[in-house]
């Protein structure tokens, strides 16, 4: 083993105990072989270089200043962490950790066997001791996903050099690709939140009396360990499934999406779960004109709010998603978090999941159109396009509108077809991908092989789950638990977080206000002392973000790309501070509004 060898591997031991430990069986072989393709050359200045099959991975004049300027460029300086996809012998990764020491570094490489060319090659010492360090060597595409989701996409900057991915191009073409997708899920909740996060705070703040006196769907985690479940979708494929559901629902337990409650009861059959989540008007009225009263409702705080009037056995709420929510949460007992992968049918299967069902079966999960049918007949989509129809806009515009609508493309289905669907289904689809391995343990199986084909996921017949057994009285045994939730304690506790809540967020508007006023007077004499008036913004802004008011302002705080809109025209600093702290002021004024019509 040769003396740099030595050294990387004793820091990369120091750094990382259990990753090392998991590469000592490669340390100690007797040889070290090179990577196939690989070729070792020394620089004009000295320095080692290589190639990879005749493509040089490195400057062959001056590797260590090709790759200071690489990590100098602007993008890198304005983003919190540099993610390398993989990294040749490592001097990018040395240069990004010499010149950015408080920001992240990610090192991707999928064969160990380059991550120990790079130990032998070059004095890695700058990356193992630098304060903020990943390595993903050999990680799957959901772990590195995971990671840089904490991190947050946005703030990444990605370093890709085509001769250090050349020996796995499908693991990193695949990778990025999944970056991609989740670059195009922010950019989608962000306009989302941009658009609809007063209607969500309004629906949250009308709600709050009714959800004081509901149990949280925690309660029922976990107790239906070993049995099966169905999530019923409301996709075209449905319609072959409905003659069975009276069978199935005596076999699983059955978890329905709002949008599919309709077919469940035409088909006689009422729901052991219904869920909906959607804060939309529209949403509500998939329930339009039914009653579920053997069945369980499983909502969130910022539903529009005939939902908490529908009749049915029990309201039950999940975990909030939006700031208010939490907020009060963490004063009352957890309700349960529910996965939300922007479909109301991905919280239905984690749902089914958290129950512990070690098998969840899907009925009506197509996420795309199968022989061009948009929805099972008779769905609300369905029938408001032939109310709503006229001679000059048929039933026909809105089933081409939403098959063509959203960037519609051709993939494979289950069973070696084609079947076509878009990028906003695509999305969906991913999610249900990733989960399959993140929960290796649970069995997902579809009912409807015309569907889009899901890696993870067993296309099944539907005689197979009509052999399994009839578990309806085990399933009511557990229904049919009551409560244990104190819900005069939970009601106080409701109240006493609302009333905190409004006594810190009028002291941050008090701040904001604050703020403006030394703003606008800095403005109007410029010749005040530029260290006094940042010091007193500073104070301000201290207590404006350590307020624990803060996360709940966020929710209808303009997002980045407003925010860049809206302080564009600021000529100098405090113009721009100016805008920022009248946006907080507005931001807490609406709270401050709508929590006053809480009854």
């Amino acid at each position: 083993m040769n003396s740099l060898l030595n050294t990387n591997r004793k820091l990369f031991e120091q750094r990382f105990p259990q990753l090392a430990e998991q590469y000592k069986p490669l340390f100690d072989s007797p040889d070290l072989p090179l990577p196939q393709g690989i070729e070792l050359t020394q620089c004009r200045n000295g320095q080692i270089s290589a190639t990879y099959n005749g493509l040089a991975l490195h400057s062959a004049y001056n590797p260590e200043r090709e790759a200071e300027k690489l990590v100098s460029e602007e993008e890198a300086c304005k983003a919190d962490a540099g993610v390398f996809l993989g990294f040749g012998l490592g001097y990018g990764a040395v240069a990004f950790a010499k010149a950015h020491k408080s920001k992240t570094l990610v090192l991707i490489e999928c064969d160990p066997a380059w991550f120990l060319l790079a130990l032998s090659a070059v004095d890695l010492s700058a990356v193992f001791e630098h304060q903020s360090l990943v390595l993903l060597i050999g990680a799957p595409h959901q772990t590195i996903i995971s990671v840089l989701e904490k991190i947050g996409l946005q703030n990444c900057c990605f370093f890709k050099t085509k001769s250090h991915i050349a020996h796995n191009e499908q693991y990193f073409a695949n990778l990025e690709s999944l970056i991609e997708r989740n670059r195009q899920k922010k950019e989608i909740n962000d306009i989302t939140l941009e658009k609809f996060s007063s209607l969500w705070l309004k629906n949250m703040c009308r709600n709050i009396g009714a959800a004081a006196e509901l149990d949280g769907v925690a309660r029922y985690f976990g107790a239906f360990s070993g049995m099966n479940a169905c999530v019923i979708a409301a996709g075209p494929s449905l319609d072959e499934i409905l003659p069975y559901l009276k069978e199935i629902q005596k076999r699983t337990l059955i978890v329905c999406v709002d949008t599919a409650l309709r077919a469940c009861l035409n088909a006689g059959v009422q729901p052991d779960f219904i869920v909906i989540v959607d804060p939309q008007y529209w949403n509500i009225r998939h329930l339009d004109g039914l009653a579920a009263p053997e069945s369980r409702i499983i909502t969130e705080l910022a539903v529009y709010p005939p939902v908490f009037r529908f009749p049915c056995k029990e309201k039950l709420l999940c975990s909030s998603i939006y700031p208010l929510g939490k907020y009060i949460e963490k004063q009352v007992k957890p309700r349960g978090e529910l996965g939300a992968g922007g479909s109301v049918v991905t919280t239905a299967w984690d749902f089914a999941r958290q129950c512990g069902c070690n098998r969840i079966f899907m009925a009506g999960l197509d996420l795309g159109f199968p022989d061009r049918k948009t929805h099972f007949k008779g769905s609300t989509f369905e029938e408001r396009s032939h109310r709503l129809s006229f001679k000059l806009h048929p039933a026909e515009t809105d089933s081409f509108n939403a098959l063509y609508g959203a960037f519609p493309y051709e993939t494979a289905n289950y069973e070696g077809g084609k079947v076509l669907t878009d990028k906003r289904m695509a999305l969906y689809a991913w999610w249900f991908e990733s989960k399959c391995v993140e929960f290796p343990d649970v069995s997902t199986c579809t009912l409807c092989p015309k569907g889009v084909g899901i890696p993870g996921i067993t296309p099944v017949s539907i005689e197979e789950l009509l052999k399994l057994g009839d578990i309806s009285a085990k399933k009511a045994e557990i229904l049919d638990k009551p409560s244990t939730t104190d819900f005069a304690a939970q009601k106080l506790a409701f109240q006493t977080a609302l009333e905190t809540a409004k006594d810190e967020l009028l002291e941050m508007m008090h701040n904001a206000r604050k703020a403006q006023r030394i703003c606008k007077d800095a403005l109007e004499k410029p010749s005040a002392a530029a260290s006094s008036i940042n010091k007193k913004l500073t104070e301000i802004d201290s207590a404006l973000i350590h307020s624990q008011a803060a996360e709940l302002a966020s929710l209808v705080f303009p997002g980045e790309n407003k925010l860049n809109q809206l302080t564009e025209k600021a000529s100098n600093p405090l113009e721009k501070s100016l805008i920022v702290y009248k946006e907080i002021e507005k931001a807490v004024s609406l709270h401050l509004d709508y929590l006053k019509t809480i009854r």
